[in-house]
């Protein structure tokens, strides 16, 4: 039974069941997380639309969905277990993502490689808490989405990149991360973060190498950080595997090529990254407020990933270790990458762990529970690395989950019928009030409820969501303008769009009433609407949201 009973089979179950509970709302908060299936259940049917299809706005106009391939992803698990087996995809893929990583913090490389050191010496419950941490700090930003594929290509990058630093693999694992850059690219446009951190990486082995004067640098003492051996500095050891390494990075920055719209997704790219108005209006573009509660948490993992680092010295910083640096400094610039600093950070802890001071210590004063050493304990290696059926478990675990889902067999936590909307985040209380306005009505509403029209109400016409690359920064930011405006200016600006586009109906977001608060704690577009019942209507409301109609 220990074969298949390890500590990093219970990690795994842990993680995947509070990923289960945690997420069952909240995984599906984000808007995107509905409407992505809408566009993948397009693509199977019609194949990749072209123009925009939810809109009137820019009905017609060219727009392809970059992001295709989660989406066709999505839409098939939609198909075969709703809901439910999408939750279940993400949950699995983070649960195993970081039980990776805590089997690099206990010890790495898997098996033996000879000439070379060992990684990891945390013990299971130091390891649990370090990574569990990591995922405590990314999960601000977790949701049923395309952008996790990034967040788990980029660990795995960062795997990769760290395991040929140390001589646990050839630079053929580094190739084969080019046919996985093309899927990336199909899946979401982050493969541009995971070219940037291969490049990074091979950049710094070349100025080692180019400082050894073109050869096998003399290195430093690294096997043991109390005894060592003789390892080089740089992995690059000779011009040709210089030309091989960057010969792999030109591939892969050429990957996003390998797409079925061509030049287009990079102009897509291109128009989300110069964009200065999404900063404004998506809230995970904007700065990072290190104030806030995720912000602290942030700062709280970069304080110790960054004291650990320390710890490390006078010990030369291996290149990789560098990496989380670089994320840090993006996440102060948008909050979105705060998820890619956490994965790298918890995969370079786990390697520099060995080095630091307070391994030495707890090596030196503890009872190998929390840090332990490799190379003095040679059966407790062959103990962890005998436990290759670890996974068993949690694979019969997930198989049985999702032949639950697909039956749809309610069973609590791991089958049908578990996935719940939020509907302080997902309006579906309002479901029967906008599933009864005849199709093809224009609708106008709050960007951020765009993704729910599209899903539960695909037959009306939507003024706007969260593709922020088709409505550009002009109209982003006109909205903007407008609902930041006092009631009767947002007015105006109103009646002059609908003179414009012709809707009948409102859709936006509601505050629940707050007798605290200056107008019961109604928004200023809500005051408007109420304050004109000669011109609008509410027809229904629901704990977040509200509908109107228009006063024939």
């Amino acid at each position: 039974m220990n074969r298949f009973l390890r500590p990093e089979t219970l990690f795994f179950l842990l993680v995947w069941v509070g990923m289960l509970f945690a997420f069952r709302e909240r995984g599906f908060w984000d808007p995107g997380s509905l409407w992505h299936i809408v566009v993948g259940q397009m693509t199977l049917d019609r194949g990749i639309p072209q123009t925009d299809p939810f809109s009137y706005t820019f009905e017609g106009q060219p727009w392809v969905p970059q992001q295709w391939g989660s989406e066709v992803l999505m839409a098939v698990a939609h198909d075969l277990g709703g809901f439910d087996l999408m939750l279940l995809a993400f949950a699995t893929g983070v649960a195993a993502l970081f039980t990776m990583i805590f089997r690099r913090c206990v010890l790495a490389p898997p098996r033996e490689v000879p000439g070379t050191e060992y990684g990891g010496g945390m013990g299971p419950v130091l390891a649990a808490l370090v990574v569990g941490g990591g995922i405590f700090v990314g999960a601000f930003h977790y949701y049923v989405r395309p952008h996790m594929f990034t967040i788990a290509l980029l660990g795995w990058t960062m795997m990769c990149a760290i395991d040929y630093e140390r001589g646990w693999c050839s630079v053929r694992r580094l190739a084969w991360l080019i046919p996985l850059y093309v899927v990336w690219t199909n899946l979401h446009g982050g493969v541009l973060g995971g070219t940037m951190t291969l490049g990074l990486c091979v950049a710094g082995w070349g100025v080692l190498f180019l400082a050894s004067g073109g050869r096998e640098s003399p290195g430093e003492p690294q096997s043991n950080p109390n005894r060592g051996t003789h390892v080089p500095r740089s992995p690059i050891t000779s011009w040709p595997v210089a030309f091989a390494l960057v010969g792999i990075v030109v591939a892969c920055l050429l990957t996003p090529l390998v797409n079925p719209h061509g030049l287009r997704m990079l102009e897509i790219w291109q128009r989300l990254l110069a964009s200065k108005v999404m900063p404004q209006v998506i809230s995970e573009h904007k700065p990072m407020d290190p104030t806030s509660q995720t912000g602290l948490m942030v700062v709280g993992m970069a304080a110790v990933y960054v004291v650990l680092l320390l710890s490390t010295l006078p010990k030369w910083p291996r290149v990789t270790w560098l990496i989380p640096l670089v994320w840090l400094v993006l996440t102060f610039k948008s909050i979105r990458q705060g998820p890619l600093f956490a994965v790298t950070a918890a995969v370079c802890i786990a390697d520099l762990w060995r080095f630091t001071a307070m391994h030495r210590y707890l090596v030196k004063n503890g009872d190998g529970s929390l840090a332990w050493n490799p190379e003095d304990d040679p059966a407790r290696v062959a103990l962890i690395r005998g436990g290759t059926r670890w996974w068993v478990i949690p694979a019969a675990l997930v198989a049985l989950s999702a032949a639950l889902a697909v039956a749809r067999v309610p069973v609590p936590v791991i089958g049908s019928g578990w996935v719940q909307m939020d509907v302080n985040e997902v309006p579906v209380d309002l479901n029967p009030t906008v599933q009864a306005i005849p199709p093809g009505t224009r609708v106008f509403n709050d960007l951020d409820l765009g993704g729910y029209l599209i899903y539960y109400a695909p037959k009306l016409k939507i003024y706007m969501d969260d593709r922020c690359e088709l409505y550009g920064d002009d109209m982003l930011k006109e909205y903007v303008d407008a609902i930041k405006s006092p009631p009767e200016e947002f007015g105006a600006k109103l009646e002059g769009w609908r003179d414009r586009w012709g809707f009948d109906y409102v859709v936006i977001t509601a505050n629940p009433p707050d007798e605290t608060k200056p107008d019961n704690g109604k928004s200023r577009r809500e005051q408007y609407f109420l304050a004109h019942p000669e011109r609008w209507r509410e027809i229904g409301r629901g704990s977040r949201a509200v509908v109107f109609e228009r006063v024939r």
